[in-house]
């Protein structure tokens, strides 16, 4: 399935909606969106995962790409993602670098 990323720009964060599987053949383009991003100045960046339902490897290593650019003092938000994602997420100790919420309002 094919990725579509929307990016949104708010006062202190960009929000990246995505939708479709984040696998080997998408995950540069996810890469891609976050290089393009001024990271080192963002104070969150909130991946929005409600329309994803699978992320490869490749795609956790473009959010941790994003994580290791971005100032200590920020925060990594993944908004809604499955079951399963939060799953793997959690098995790779991901989660101790990400906040993971089930809606922006929990932001």
């Amino acid at each position: 399935m094919a990725l579509s990323i929307e990016m949104t720009q708010g006062d202190i964060h960009v929000t990246l909606t995505l939708s479709g599987d984040v696998d080997t053949k998408t995950a540069p383009e996810l890469l891609s969106k976050l290089t393009a991003l001024e990271l080192h100045a963002l104070e969150q960046l909130r991946i929005d995962l409600q329309g994803v339902e699978f992320v490869s490897s490749a795609g956790l290593r473009a959010i941790i790409f994003a994580k290791q650019k971005m100032p200590h003092s920020s925060s990594l938000y993944l908004v809604g993602p499955s079951d399963q994602i939060v799953e793997t997420i959690t098995k790779t100790g991901l989660a101790q670098a990400v906040v993971i919420v089930q809606s922006t309002e929990e932001i």
